[in-house]
Formats: C-alpha cells, sequence, structure tokens
C-alpha cells in the first residue's frame, strides 16, 4: 500500500504550490491540513481532487487525535515549524486498528526535539530531517544581530524617531575587527556563523562536543577554548548553536550570565529552555549594563503558546523563531524533506 503523507503546515503560496508539486511528481499521496491558510477556497482549487484535504488545530492535541483517527490514520506527518508531536498522539497514531498507523514523522529543518523520539522508537516510528538546511539563513541572522547590537543601532534608531540628536550620548562602538565571537556549539550554522564573521574581521573561539579538537578547530579556521566559562570571559558577543537536550535545558543561567564580559551581547538561536529566560530577565532588571544586549529567537513557550518575561526587556531584540525563515532556506528543506519522504516509502513499500 501506497503511504500518505498528512502535510500539517506547508510554507504559503507560491512555496506551497512547489512543496505539493513535488509530492505530485513522485507519485505520493497527500493530504493537506488547510488549518493555518486564509486563503483555503484558493488551494482547494488550484489542487482539486488531486489531493486530500483535512482542517487539524495541531496544538489542540486532543483534536489532532480525533481527525487521525476519523481519517483512518496517515503514514506519515510531515512539519516545518516545529509541531509538537509527543507520547499520546504518537500512540493514537500508531494504533493497528487504523487503515495507515504511522511510519514516519518528517521535520523540514534540523531540531526534533519536539518530537517524543523514545516513543518513536518504542513505536517503530522513523524520524526524517534536514539537518544543514537552514545553517546559511540562521547565521546570516546572528551576523546581522551582532552588528547591529554591537553598533548601538536600537538605541539611535529609537532616541531619533522621539526627536533627540544622540550622537556622542553613547560611547563610540568598537569595530568589527575588536571584537571576539563565541561560538557555543560548533555544528553546520556555528561553522557557517564562523565563516561570515571571520570575513568581517570578526575573531571566533569556540567551544564544542569532545570531537571538538584543536586540530578540527585549526581545520575551520577557529579558536577553541576548552570550556563555557573560559569563553564566556572572552567573548564580546555569544552565540548559541547546540541542541536542547537535558545536558543543556538551562545551560544559560545566572552563573553564565555573571561570567559573561561587561557590555557583551548574547544570541540565541538554538532552541528555547536552553537559555533560563526568566533568570536573564532577573539579570538584566539586576545589572542592567553587564549585557548589553541580548537577541532572542527561540523561547521555551511558542506560537499561541508564547509567553516570555524578556517582552518587558527593552534591550532584548525578540523575534518569532524566523531566523532560518528565507525563501531558500525553505525551499531547500522542503525539497530535501520530500525526497526523503519518498526514499522512505519507497524504502518501505518494496519490504
Amino acid at each position: 500500500m501506497a503511504l500518505t503523507t498528512l502535510i500539517l503546515d506547508a510554507p504559503g503560496p507560491p512555496l506551497l504550490f512547489e512543496e505539493v508539486d513535488r509530492f505530485l511528481e513522485l507519485g505520493l499521496g497527500v493530504t493537506l491540513n488547510l488549518h493555518y491558510f486564509a486563503d483555503k477556497e484558493h488551494i482547494r482549487q488550484h489542487y482539486g481532487t488531486r489531493i486530500d484535504y483535512a482542517e487539524i488545530n495541531c496544538h489542540d492535541e486532543p483534536g489532532f487525535i480525533a481527525a487521525v483517527n476519523r481519517a483512518g490514520g496517515y503514514s506519515v506527518f510531515k512539519t516545518r515549524l516545529n509541531i509538537p508531536i509527543g507520547a499520546s498522539l504518537i500512540r493514537a497514531a500508531t494504533s493497528p486498528a487504523l487503515a495507515m498507523p504511522l511510519r514516519a514523522i518528517a521535520q523540514a529543518g534540523a531540531g526534533v526535539n519536539h518530537i517524543d523520539r523514545r516513543e518513536c522508537e518504542q513505536r517503530g516510528v522513523a524520524i526524517l530531517n534536514t539537518p544543514g538546511s537552514n545553517a546559511i539563513a540562521v547565521a546570516e541572522y546572528v551576523v546581522a544581530q551582532a552588528l547591529f547590537l554591537s553598533r548601538d543601532l536600537d538605541d539611535y534608531n529609537a532616541q531619533t524617531h522621539n526627536g533627540h540628536w544622540a550622537k556622542g550620548t553613547l560611547a563610540p562602538a568598537p569595530e568589527f575587527a575588536e571584537l571576539t565571537l563565541g561560538l557555543v556549539g560548533t555544528g553546520s550554522i556555528a561553522r557557517q556563523v564562523a565563516r561570515k564573521a571571520a570575513a568581517l574581521g570578526i575573531k571566533v573561539i569556540a567551544t564544542g562536543s569532545e570531537r571538538f579538537t584543536e586540530p578540527v578547530a585549526h581545520s575551520l579556521g577557529l579558536e577553541r577554548r576548552a570550556g563555557l566559562g573560559q569563553l564566556l570571559a572572552e567573548a564580546d558577543i555569544v552565540s548559541i548553536h547546540v541542541p536542547l537536550t537535558p545536558q543543556t535545558r538551562g545551560l544559560f543561567g545566572t552563573a553564565e550570565f555573571r561570567q559573561m564580559r561587561q557590555g557583551s551581547i548574547l544570541i540565541n538561536t538554538a532552541r528555547g529552555g536552553i537559555v533560563d529566560e526568566h533568570q536573564l530577565t532577573a539579570f538584566m532588571r539586576e545589572f542592567p549594563r553587564h549585557i548589553k544586549a541580548v537577541a532572542i529567537d527561540t523561547f521555551a513557550l511558542e506560537k499561541d503558546r508564547f509567553d516570555s518575561p524578556l517582552t518587558a526587556i527593552a534591550n532584548a531584540q525578540l523575534t518569532p523563531h524566523i531566523a532560518g525563515n528565507t525563501t531558500t532556506a525553505i525551499r531547500t528543506a522542503s525539497r530535501q524533506i520530500v525526497d526523503k519522504i519518498h526514499a522512505f516509502s519507497a524504502a518501505a513499500t518494496a519490504g
């Protein structure tokens, strides 16, 4: 039996059409969730009966489970915006009573911490993803924020909008070649950040896993630091690039903020939960000049559950998990994950 993919949260047109067309070109069955689209009728008219449709609020787990049961199941869940896929949903979707029990969860992107991996292992559900597909996009965001915040452009902009000629009110900013960027983690995104920062003359240091040895650091053009404390004491800008795991949850709290250099900048594009938002908020209120600014793109609570104490901090640049959202990154991740679903489907049906 051919596998059917439920696309939970496709990008908007025209990228939507590119993605669905790719599914159809490869002969894959598709059900498109229309819940998150404003112009549902246009999409229905575009595809007609060539695909099936669903209306599922994926953040309503009981409703999600009920919709899966009514449909008789789906072979693959495909997501791009980190839809939470927990144990209860996985158990329900893999029920042998369904005509099409869940066989795989496909994430258009690298991070899979929103998926209950232990339950997937127990139920024989494969997890597919596209590591590195948005590395350039995220790296551009990191460098853009580093340059923007290091030059105090947000402060100057706000004061100018308020009618104040603020030249001379702030200490002159250092030039890029005087800055040191500290990377926490050394994966594909961190390496792209390092290349772009180094091209601007910024010194780059990094700390990573045990595999990040001196020879590896040298081959990447980086200076290795043995531990986080050593890196924090030296870096003017700290950028986080580690996955969210039990070991990294709360990795940045009050103790780490104290270790950061006076006037330094913190950027998190990795995952919410790595930085303790409550402790960061309290620290920036108590010591308003210690951390010059933060740029946070990922939060412990996101989407319709979004709630962060950092919204009350003026020198916190907050963005809704969009660091990797460029047309090229979305297109690349989409094509890669559809091709992986095709390969998985071919292997599953052949077996």
